[in-house]
C-alpha cells in the first residue's frame, strides 16, 4: 500500500510490537524511570510497557499516567481555559513553547479534560539523537518533522509537512499540535516564526487555511525549570559575539531539566481560531498571520507574581530605565516577601551553578529577570493595545 508519509508520521498498530521490543532493550527502564517517579510507579509502567499494542494504548497506559506522575511531583497546580469557538476535531493547535514533552503533553491533558481526541505531535529531527527516542516519540502519536539540509531540501520538507499536516486535519478529521517557532525563546520572548505559517500555507489562499481552524494555546509556567540554562546561553553568547555550541548530550539534559524541574503554576489558554483576513499593504500574510497569533498568546498569558518581582528588580538594577519595549507609564504590582524570598533563593541557585562562566551577580540577575518579565510585558502590551484599538 503507497504510504508516503510512512517515515515520519506515528506508528501504525501493525509496528508498534516491534517497536516495543526495541524499547524494552534499550534501556534499563527502571533505573532511569525510578529516581524520578518512584521504585512502584516504575515497576508499573513497565509492566503497562510490555502490554502495548497500539498508539493510543501507549498515549492512554503510559504517557498520561506518566505526565500525571510529573506533574504531582513539580507542579503545584494546572489549571485550563477554553475560547467559546472552541474545535476540538480536526483542527491545528500552534502553542508558544516551553518544552517539547509537556507542551503537547498539557495541550492533551486539556482536551482529555473535555472527552477530545489527543492531538498528532509534531517534533523536529534534531531532538532524536538516539533510536530509542524516535521509537518512544512515534509511539506517542508524533511525526518527525525533518531540520537541516541545504535550502532546497528545507523547502522540499516544508512542503512534505505542510502536506502532512492537511492529510491529518482535512483528510483524517483529527488534530495536530505544532510548536510556533524552531527552539524556545531563550529570553522569554515568544514570537511566532512567519517561516512556520508560510510553510502552512504553502501557496494556498485563505479557504484552504480556515479549514484547518488553526487555535494559538498559550502556556503560562510560573517557574521556568530551565531558566538557569537560558541563562547561562544567553550570557554566553553575549560573551562570544552571538556564538554559542551546544555542548554533548545539552538537548537531552534540558528535556529532562524541563519534564523533572519545579514549575509551580501552569495554565493552558485555548485561544479563539485566528480566521483568514487580509494583510495589510505592503505586509505578506504570513507575517500578518503570525502577528496575530502571538496577539492572542499574549493576551492569553497568565501572570505570576515572580514576574511582577522580576519586572521591579530589573527597573532597580537599570535605574528606573524600562525596556524598549517598556508599556508606558507602567510599573509592576508589588508582591509579597514570600516571593521576593523565592526568588533570591533562585537567583543564588542559578549564581552558584554558573560559577564555571565566571559570570558576576548582577549579570546573572539581569538577565534572569529578562527572561522571566517578558512574557508579562508581552502580556500588558497586548492588552494595552487592544484597549486602544
Amino acid at each position: 500500500m503507497n504510504d508516503p508519509f510512512a517515515h515520519m508520521r506515528p506508528y501504525r498498530a501493525d509496528e508498534v510490537p516491534d517497536a516495543i521490543r526495541f524499547l524494552l532493550g534499550a534501556l534499563d527502564w527502571a533505573s532511569q524511570l525510578t529516581p524520578f517517579i518512584g521504585e512502584e510507579s516504575a515497576a508499573q509502567l513497565i509492566h503497562e510497557l510490555h502490554e502495548v499494542n497500539s498508539v493510543e494504548a501507549f498515549q492512554d497506559r503510559l504517557s498520561k499516567t506518566f505526565i500525571d506522575l510529573i506533574l504531582e511531583r513539580t507542579a503545584d497546580d494546572v489549571t485550563f481555559s477554553f475560547s467559546d469557538e472552541f474545535e476540538g476535531h480536526g483542527a491545528l493547535f500552534i502553542s508558544n513553547h516551553r518544552d517539547i514533552v509537556l507542551d503537547p503533553s498539557l495541550i492533551n491533558r486539556a482536551l482529555l479534560s473535555r472527552s477530545m481526541p489527543t492531538t498528532q505531535i509534531g517534533i523536529g529531527s534534531n531532538l532524536l539523537e538516539t533510536p530509542w527516542v524516535e521509537k518512544l516519540v512515534r509511539l506517542n502519536k508524533s511525526f518527525i518533522v525533518q531540520r537541516g539540509g541545504t535550502p532546497r531540501e528545507q523547502l522540499m520538507r516544508s512542503a512534505e509537512v505542510a502536506a502532512y499536516v492537511r492529510h491529518v486535519v482535512l483528510g483524517e478529521d483529527a488534530s495536530v499540535w505544532l510548536a510556533h517557532r524552531e527552539g524556545r525563546a531563550k529570553d522569554g520572548n515568544d514570537r511566532t516564526s512567519s517561516a512556520l505559517i508560510r510553510m502552512l500555507l504553502n501557496g494556498e489562499d485563505g479557504l484552504e487555511w480556515n479549514q484547518l481552524k488553526v487555535q494559538p494555546v498559550s502556556l503560562s509556567y510560573e517557574w521556568d525549570p530551565c531558566d538557569g540554562m537560558k541563562v547561562r546561553e544567553l550570557l554566553m553568547r553575549e560573551k562570544n559575539g552571538g556564538a554559542y555550541e551546544k555542548s554533548a548530550g545539552e538537548d537531552e539534559r534540558s528535556m529532562k531539566q524541563g519534564l523533572f524541574g519545579w514549575k509551580g503554576g501552569i495554565h493552558v489558554e485555548f485561544c479563539s481560531p485566528v480566521k483568514w483576513e487580509d494583510a495589510p499593504e505592503g505586509v505578506r500574510p504570513a507575517v500578518h498571520i503570525a502577528e496575530r497569533i502571538d496577539d492572542q498568546l499574549h493576551r492569553s498569558m497568565k501572570d505570576w507574581p515572580a514576574q511582577h518581582w522580576a519586572a521591579a528588580e530589573w527597573l532597580r538594577l537599570k535605574g528606573g530605565e524600562p525596556t524598549q519595549n517598556w508599556p508606558e507609564d507602567w510599573i509592576p504590582d508589588v508582591v509579597s516577601s514570600e516571593v521576593a524570598e523565592k526568588c533570591e533563593k533562585r537567583l543564588r541557585a542559578i549564581h552558584q551553578m554558573l560559577s564555571d562562566i565566571n559570570a558576576n551577580e548582577e549579570q546573572v540577575r539581569l538577565k534572569w529577570c529578562e527572561i522571566t518579565l517578558n512574557p508579562l510585558i508581552n502580556r500588558v502590551m497586548a492588552k494595552s493595545t487592544a484597549v486602544h484599538d
